[in-house]
């Protein structure tokens, strides 16, 4: 399979031709609320979506959970993600898909010439666990990778690891630690070659008001270069079940450290609440490919 056709793949997912990584919509992000905040969800998300941000986020729900994002990151790329979490006694358990599909990519041989059109798309089936342990709680999520350029397929498996802790005497107020080891696993490998999955190092801390008012901030640090990464926001609980949020980030390391800037900027949202539902909205720079815009649809029962 031509290597250009991977090479255009990335360049959409906010990647470049030539990156060390492979897999970029792993590094996209889910969830509008937590997007909005400058993608700060490794202490904050406490629901179905830190089957992403952190498994150990898990452990804090009380109820069924489920919820379905959406992102149109250009005219032809798409970026999906569903899950559903079920607390037990033993602790919570989650599942979820992350989808990333486009129109059709024109292939073009080693001269240059057309060779006719062709499909790519990535996908991610994870299934996640989190439980308490005294003041914190642990999880994990295992995660089954794979993706398609035309006829060629390559599939792998990825692991990540969090843990998140309460902190007493923080005044009125809930002070949550957390830290969270994603996608570490052997890479994705078409023909003879291989490419590292974009392994992150998440450590974020979130401050949660009376109120429901909350502020939240993360640094991700790439271990195999792609740089560090820091994104911080803030949340107002309105009446009526409406939520104001704003943040910023830094991100750059989608693409394996291109220099593509994948979501630097600021970051804005808004979430209304009605009874079991909630729908979040968030506004993301994507670099060159602009402001994009994210839905997220979820329900607790």
């Amino acid at each position: 399979m031509r290597r250009s056709a991977l090479a255009a793949l990335l360049v959409l997912c906010g990647g470049a031709a030539g990156a060390v990584e492979t897999a970029s919509f792993l590094s996209l992000g889910v969830g509008a609320r937590y997007l909005a905040l400058g993608g700060a969800g490794a202490a904050l998300a406490d629901g179905a979506d830190a089957l992403y941000w952190n498994p150990a986020g898990l452990a804090a729900l009380d109820k069924h959970e489920v919820t379905a994002s959406h992102a149109e990151l250009s005219q032809t790329v798409r970026h999906d993600f569903a899950a559903y979490a079920q607390p037990t006694s033993a602790g919570t358990f989650a599942g979820g898909v992350t989808y990333l599909s486009q129109s059709a990519l024109e292939g073009r041989d080693a001269l240059g010439h057309p060779t006719g059109s062709f499909q790519a798309s990535d996908a991610a089936l994870s299934l996640g666990f989190g439980r308490k342990t005294g003041a914190g709680s642990v999880g994990a999520t295992v995660k089954a990778v794979q993706s398609h350029i035309g006829s060629a397929q390559a599939d792998t498996v990825a692991l990540d690891l969090g843990a998140r802790r309460e902190i007493p005497g923080a005044g009125p107020g809930r002070l949550v630690l957390a830290a969270a080891l994603r996608d570490l696993g052997p890479g994705l490998k078409y023909d003879a070659e291989r490419d590292d999955l974009p392994l992150r190092l998440a450590v974020g801390a979130a401050y949660e008001l009376p109120g429901g008012h909350a502020l939240a901030a993360e640094w991700t640090n790439s271990p195999r270069g792609a740089g560090n990464d820091f994104g911080f926001g803030g949340e107002y609980r309105a009446p009526a079940g409406v939520a104001l949020r704003a943040g910023w980030s830094t991100s750059t390391s989608i693409g394996g450290g291109s220099g593509f800037d994948a979501a630097r900027g600021l970051t804005l949202g808004v979430g209304l609440g009605r009874g079991t539902w909630r729908l979040d909205y968030a506004a993301v720079p994507m670099g060159e490919l602009g402001a994009t815009h994210r839905f997220t649809l979820s329900a607790k029962f």
